[in-house]
């Protein structure tokens, strides 16, 4: 088992929603490890033939703490391959509660992604994750918990950094009446990640954080999440929701 256990077990629980700025602001920011620890659990609990779970993460990915957690409270390891350097909090926090660190120097994500893969196929108890966490089952655990959130009425506009398209083809599902729009962060967004999400792309490279006079009055992940915020309050409609998935 990896490190100290979270007490998330509950997805659906705990949604905190503020209104700033007129729009309302799902707070993730506050669940510990962020949306993904609402949602990778159901996808462990499919598959939860396998002793240890592995992914393959950017230095800044959210990931790597929120598969960590959702498998100390399943008994299970995680690993975690990512680019050899300077350790962002996320892979701090990760370390501290158990998780197994593995870095690749010269860490090109296509390297990082090999060498999961090859790690992952030493043995029949060890698995790999799907890049993005890209699998129905966790999309439509999203779409389940989404609906779960108390609002006086559904969003005219629900807004999400998107990047794999995991989180906003769930929120798709989760807000059918909803415009579901995105602010590309990352790799270029393909035609079946973005579903019937809008998109804007940000100007920021994914590894360059937003700069201070754009990031929103509350903690978001500077490098994804937060490169929202002020594309939001240029375009967004009246009632419109925001998705932070993270701090």
């Amino acid at each position: 088992m990896n490190g100290n256990p979270s007490t998330n077990m509950n997805p659906s629980k705990d949604f905190i929603v503020e209104e700033v700025n007129g729009f309302s602001i799902v707070r993730d920011d506050l669940f510990e490890g962020g949306t993904k620890a609402r949602v990778i659990g159901s996808y462990l609990d499919k598959y939860d033939e396998f002793d240890e779970y592995i992914y393959a993460s950017p230095r800044m990915g959210y990931g790597q703490l929120s598969l960590t957690i959702c498998c100390n409270e399943r008994g299970k390891k995680s690993t975690i391959f990512i680019p050899k350097g300077k350790h962002t909090w996320i892979t701090e926090e990760t370390i501290k509660i158990g998780g197994n660190i593995i870095e690749i120097p010269m860490g090109y994500l296509s390297v990082i992604q090999k060498r999961a893969r090859d790690y992952s196929e030493e043995n029949s108890k060890k698995h790999l994750m799907p890049f993005g966490f890209d699998n129905e089952t966790i999309i439509d655990e999203i779409g389940r918990i989404s609906k779960n959130i108390s609002l006086e009425k559904e969003p005219t506009q629900v807004w999400s950094a998107i990047s794999s398209g995991v989180l906003s083809r769930g929120l798709q599902l989760g807000f059918p009446n909803s415009e579901i729009m995105g602010v590309q962060v990352g790799h270029k967004t393909t035609e079946r990640e973005q579903g019937r999400c809008k998109m804007y792309v940000s100007k920021y490279d994914f590894g360059r954080p937003c700069s201070i006079k754009e990031r929103p009055p509350f903690p978001s992940n500077l490098n994804y999440d937060a490169k929202v915020w002020s594309i939001m309050k240029t375009h967004a409609k009246p009632n419109s929701l925001f998705w932070n998935c993270g701090r």
